[in-house]
């Protein structure tokens, strides 16, 4: 039965894009002048979203190696341990222990 729902929904969608497709081709004819802006702007745009991922992952690790150890410094934990903290200082103390960056 799933398979005949995922079936008849795959075979639906191939069809809606398979029919719009055709009707945008056959009106007009694109060229390449045409499409080149939106293609650098796609571009630029995917650089620019490829340099802030690079540039958060690079600060938050930073961060993590060496701003994170000074709150925890004193903190003991064992990461066997299925000690429930006490407050809400220790339970973030503990979060931040246990899911640090490698």
């Amino acid at each position: 039965m799933k398979n005949k729902k995922f079936y008849y929904n795959f075979i639906a969608i191939l069809a809606v894009l398979f029919c719009t497709a055709n009707a945008v081709i056959a009106q007009t004819s694109v060229t390449f002048a045409q499409v080149k802006p939106t293609i650098v702007k796609l571009g630029m745009a995917m650089i620019i979203v490829t340099l802030f991922f690079i540039l958060l992952s690079v600060s938050l690790s930073l961060y993590n190696k060496f701003f994170v150890p000074k709150y925890i410094k004193d903190y003991k934990l064992n990461k066997d341990s299925l000690r429930t903290p006490t407050d809400k200082e220790e339970a973030l103390m503990m979060f931040i222990t246990k899911n640090r960056l490698k």
